[in-house]
């Protein structure tokens, strides 16, 4: 297979560094990956790639729905490209916000600029892709199907999205905030008008308990001694007491702070048995 020719002098370009097992482990670079797969044949896709990691790639722009790209090949002048990208609709969003609503660290990792490692398993449950099984791309090399420029393309905004993960959400059609939004009227929804982010139990479940204050001489005692403890039973499990012992937190925000931090100490001992039993 012939090699692009040598960079021509000017604009700086843009090089694809990242190995693909990285693209293939992240999200939502993986999406774009399997897209390139899905859409390109070999040769091109081959070629594509090659194009990314020589620097072939002059101009790369990411908005709603669009990738503008400039590559350059054996030509004096690069080519100009565009390739649409399906945009989901505000009520598609909402759905997807109502399929999320049952899990509360998914907002958490929203706030936290991130996007949730199961949010392509969500789109699909509801009947959508996670990127674009489908692209159309307009190419000044005249290619009936997905040329290898476009594949070049794509491949720099995989690793555009490792970088800038929020950019997925731009580009099919709304943002972070946005959905949050969605993710809060659908938890509202859900909660019959009671806003929560984790189901609480009932009072009548909980055992009677001394005041905190008539604790504090035992509270760093430990149960069993050090040599003891790796056989010791786990003990009796009372669901976020101190938690609820705090009561309501006084922070303003979307969602309550007690459910976010009630399903982060979930994860916490789901893990902490998890290495106990595998120890």
């Amino acid at each position: 297979m012939q090699r692009p020719t040598t960079k021509r002098k000017g604009k700086p370009s843009m090089k694809l560094k990242t190995s693909m097992e990285d693209l293939r482990i992240h999200t939502p670079s993986a999406w774009i990956v399997e897209s390139i797969e899905k859409n390109f044949a070999m040769d091109r896709l081959v070629a594509g790639q090659n194009y990314a990691m020589d620097g072939q790639i002059r101009f790369l722009k990411l908005s709603k729905g669009l990738i503008t790209s400039k590559v350059q090949c054996t030509e004096e002048k690069p080519f100009r490209l565009e390739i649409d990208i399906p945009v989901l609709s505000s009520d598609e969003w909402t759905k997807v916000a109502q399929r999320m609503a049952g899990e509360a660290r998914i907002a958490a990792r929203l706030s936290a600029g991130k996007i949730p490692s199961n949010l392509a398993t969500m789109l699909h449950d509801c009947g959508l892709s996670s990127f674009a099984d489908d692209i159309t791309v307009r190419c000044g090399c005249k290619a009936k199907k997905p040329c290898k420029h476009a594949a070049a393309a794509m491949f720099l905004t995989a690793q555009r999205m490792l970088a800038f993960p929020l950019t997925f959400f731009d580009m099919k059609g709304t943002d972070k905030d946005d959905l949050l939004i969605k993710l809060r009227q659908a938890r509202t929804l859900e909660a019959k008008g009671e806003a929560r982010a984790h189901a609480s139990i009932s009072e009548d479940d909980l055992p009677a308990m001394l005041p905190l204050e008539d604790c504090l001489e035992d509270f760093w005692r430990a149960q069993n001694s050090t040599k003891e403890a790796d056989r010791a039973p786990m003990p009796e499990h009372l669901p976020h007491t101190l938690l609820r012992r705090l009561g309501i937190s006084p922070m303003d925000g979307k969602f309550p702070m007690a459910g976010l931090l009630e399903t982060i100490y979930d994860d916490i001992s789901r893990v902490a048995r998890e290495r106990r039993r595998g120890s």
